[in-house]
């Protein structure tokens, strides 16, 4: 009976312990996420919708009847990146060239 007080205790620091290790992982899970949502933003410059080409702009009206262009970014080698809502907040990101054509983050062309 003496040893109960002992137990509890062992038992309650176990359990805070785990409970601890789990917050320090998701505070590392945080803290790349961050890094990796700041590394696309540096690749990417916004500009203002006006400036994007028309042939995007008709593209996104073309393809994407539901959706209006929210934000719109230019990167170094003349790639867009448009960021695309709906009018219940659905958001969609794509990527274009200047000529209107959709591609893939990954393509080289």
């Amino acid at each position: 009976m003496k040893n109960l007080p002992m137990i509890i205790t062992i038992v309650v620091s176990i359990i805070s312990a785990q409970g601890t290790v789990a917050q320090d992982e998701l505070a590392e899970n945080d803290k790349w996420e961050f890094i990796d949502y700041a590394y696309e933003m540096q690749e990417y410059t916004e500009i203002e919708i006006v400036e994007l080409p028309m042939a995007i702009q008709n593209a996104a009206a073309k393809d994407y009847v539901e959706l209006r262009i929210h934000k719109a970014y230019i990167s170094k080698d003349n790639s867009y990146k448009i960021i695309l809502k709906s009018k219940e907040n659905y958001t969609k990101i794509v990527f274009a060239n200047a000529n209107g054509e959709w591609i893939k983050p990954d393509d080289k062309s």
